[in-house]
């Protein structure tokens, strides 16, 4: 899918490569992301059990090696089935939310850690997910932010020129006429805007570079939201939990601690007054540059796979020493 674990997963194996690394990337499933890394020369695989004799196999088939230093894992179901076709080899988990249960309250959800697997380190993504695996679980764990590939939008025009003419809905959870759709486009009409949306009830896209291009505002919560901030928008903290707010330095440290995801906001949603209220305040020059830099020095893909790397070689008793 197009959602967060997996465009981080997409984003950290091309700087891996891109630093010199060998990287190879599995999912049980494979779609679009593994289609679009195997482009990039990332092999993709749904099976690594290579202790067996497949039927009707070529003699001369290619021998894949799957022997590898390290393992950087999303989701505790993966984190489990890879454990158990590598006993030794040292894990890094990403942990991206707090939701560690299903519906039912038993059935661990897929950010669940993975607790007996003997991972070597937790990695959270904000405060709120950092806390919850300590409070919950006694798990230490390093903050690395959502990380995206910065010098994919240094190029793009610069925003419209004293108020919006175009909003940008980047959501996999509301459909048209959900009220908080609703209030954004009552908010476009006030200014003359045209709105464009993303997601799985509208229309997906892999390279959301166009569609941020094209519009001057940007709603979305974690990565959508934050594409949208690096490339020189105002962005708008807006997802399945609410409106957070203006990515701003204002309020930078209470949506960043919930991974930019609306939290902060007590499950409230912002009326189309309050959100023309907003976007007449912010949309500045000055606050899109401070919110631009911002994103673009704390959650730089380069500073990221650099971490990453970083405790690999601690891992694995390697000397480390930062790149130039």
């Amino acid at each position: 899918l197009l959602a967060g674990s997996e465009t981080h997963t997409y984003t950290l194996a091309l700087q891996l490569k891109e630093m010199g690394h060998q990287v190879a990337c599995f999912s049980p499933e494979l779609g679009i992301i593994a289609e679009k890394l195997m482009e990039k020369g990332i092999p993709c695989y749904n099976d690594l059990n290579t202790n067996f004799i497949k039927p009707f196999s070529f003699i001369l088939e290619e021998k894949i090696d799957h022997d590898y230093d390290v393992i950087i894992s999303n989701h505790f179901h993966i984190v489990e089935y890879l454990r158990s076709q590598y006993p030794t080899k040292p894990i890094i988990s990403t942990i991206h939310g707090i939701l560690h249960f299903m519906e039912d309250n038993k059935t661990m959800a897929p950010e669940h850690p993975a607790l007996n697997s003997g991972v070597a380190q937790f990695v959270a993504v904000s405060e709120e997910v950092q806390e919850k695996l300590k409070k919950d679980y006694g798990i230490d764990s390093v903050i690395i932010r959502q990380p995206l590939d910065i010098k994919k939008y240094s190029n793009l025009r610069a925003p419209s020129p004293n108020k919006p003419k175009q909003f940008l809905i980047n959501t996999n959870y509301a459909g048209r006429e959900d009220k908080e759709i609703i209030a954004i486009r009552e908010a476009a009409k006030y200014f003359g805007a045209k709105v464009a949306a993303i997601g799985v009830n509208f229309t997906q896209q892999f390279d959301l570079t166009k569609a941020i291009e094209e519009s001057d505002v940007v709603f979305g919560m974690g990565r959508s939201v934050l594409e949208g901030v690096v490339a020189g928008r105002l962005g708008i903290v807006q997802g399945r939990w609410g409106t957070g707010g203006v990515v701003c330095e204002k309020n930078i440290e209470e949506i960043r601690k919930q991974n930019f995801s609306g939290r902060n906001s007590k499950g409230l949603f912002a009326t189309a007054e309050e959100l023309i209220e907003m976007i007449k305040t912010y949309y500045t020059l000055s606050f899109i540059e401070w919110s631009k830099s911002y994103v673009a020095k704390n959650h730089n893909i380069i500073l990221a796979a650099e971490e990453y790397v970083r405790i690999a070689r601690e891992l694995t008793g390697e000397a480390y020493s930062k790149p130039s």
